[in-house]
């Protein structure tokens, strides 16, 4: 007779040491990212995608679009801000 309880136990070990394995795979699986200004993109590879290719398409894409304002940071909120004029060092 078997005891199901154990079976349980067993089955739930084996569920656990999958998901273990699949977080330590992830872990070790880096992110190719882009930013331009405020545009921000990150691209898990993969055999279907050339990175390179991408990005370089991305880029192009941007630049026609805004030209060297795709450069430009805005920070929202901080529009008219003056900005502090230096004192001397370390102030």
């Amino acid at each position: 007779m078997t005891d199901s309880s154990s079976e349980e136990d067993v089955h739930m070990a084996a569920e656990l040491m999958e998901a273990k394995m699949a977080l330590g795979q992830a872990r070790t699986q880096m992110s190719h990212m882009l930013r331009m200004g405020n545009f921000h993109i990150e691209i898990v590879p993969n055999n279907d995608i050339d990175i390179e290719k991408f990005f370089t398409k991305t880029m192009d894409n941007i630049w026609d679009r805004f030209g060297k304002d795709a450069l430009e940071v805005k920070v929202s909120g901080m529009e008219g801000m003056e900005l502090k004029k230096p004192q001397g060092m370390h102030q």
